[in-house]
């Protein structure tokens, strides 16, 4: 549930516990929770640690600066192209932003020291970095898997939330952020709403889908068999992908019960996003049509040329 719902849910709680407390066994309420989302005011991170040195700390934001938050981890492959795609941009635009834009960086990994020796080996140190620790951080905003990335505004309200496969241009998203403007999108607290959810569906407006979720899975273990033993195999289209500030060809799988259909549905689509030169985009674009098969998935392209 938004955060706002807060005290709705803690008052339905210690109302249900009343109601159920010596009459029905077994009973968990702990997947009931309010989380941070778009549209909502940041939530300052809590027992996060500096890498190289200095004790457990609070984030706090500061008003003016426009952050991007991004959880990663050093043995996650697709977390490494988007960190180095953040290096790049600072150091492009560092004349630009100044100290008006801040990118940190919140790793998941179980040791601090594997983080130090990861990021230098990269030369990833214009981001400013942070292990998580005992930090409740992905509790509080409901990170289940990385990359995950938040866009902050410059009064501390978060822009957008997701996988950075939804963003095609974080450039762009900063200097709009920095002029005071808004975003929308898939993430973002302008993101329309589903069809399932309106009030009164408009003429055209695309069904939410029902999704079988033991489908959807079994599609998702197939495409990890393709990429690990096709993909990622491909020396030519690997070597294109490493020398793009963002190439991902992902699965995006997010279902949801609704009660008053009765149904479970959601998103799964296969975002295929790559940012680089025209002929590389191109090519990595005919590679993907070739080699990944047609799905039960809706299949985003997000290719832009620099």
């Amino acid at each position: 549930m938004p955060e706002e719902k807060e005290a709705d849910l803690k008052n339905f709680k210690e109302k249900a516990k009343e109601i159920l407390e010596g009459k029905v066994e077994g009973v968990s309420m702990a997947g009931l929770k309010c989380e941070i989302g778009p549209g909502s005011m940041y939530k300052p991170l809590n027992k996060v640690v500096p890498i190289r040195e200095g004790e457990a700390m609070q984030l706090e934001h500061v008003e003016g600066e426009v952050w991007l938050i991004d959880f990663w981890a050093t043995w996650c492959p697709p977390c490494q192209a988007p960190m180095q795609h953040n290096q790049d941009m600072l150091t492009k635009r560092a004349a630009d932003w100044g100290d008006k834009v801040k990118i940190i960086g919140v790793s998941i990994d179980q040791a601090k020291e594997k983080v130090v020796s990861h990021v230098d080996n990269k030369g990833w140190t214009s981001v400013i970095h942070y292990w998580r620790g005992e930090s409740d951080c992905s509790e509080v905003y409901g990170v289940n898997g990385v990359p995950h990335v938040m866009l902050i505004d410059t009064k501390g309200k978060i822009a957008f939330k997701g996988h950075p496969a939804h963003r095609q241009n974080l450039e762009a998203d900063f200097d709009a952020l920095l002029k005071g403007e808004e975003l929308s999108g898939k993430g973002t607290a302008n993101e329309a709403k589903p069809a399932a959810e309106a009030e009164d569906k408009k003429e055209g407006e695309e069904e939410v889908r029902a999704l079988d979720t033991n489908v959807c899975m079994k599609e998702i273990d197939d495409f990890k068999t393709l990429a690990t033993d096709v993909l990622a195999k491909d020396e030519d289209m690997v070597a294109k992908a490493k020398n793009m500030p963002r190439s991902f060809c992902v699965m995006v799988f997010e279902n949801k019960y609704t009660p008053n259909t009765d149904k479970w549905t959601g998103e799964f689509s296969n975002y295929r996003v790559c940012v680089g030169k025209k002929e590389d985009v191109d090519a990595l674009a005919a590679f993907f049509d070739e080699k990944v098969p047609a799905g039960s998935w809706k299949k985003e392209e997000q290719y832009h040329h620099i």
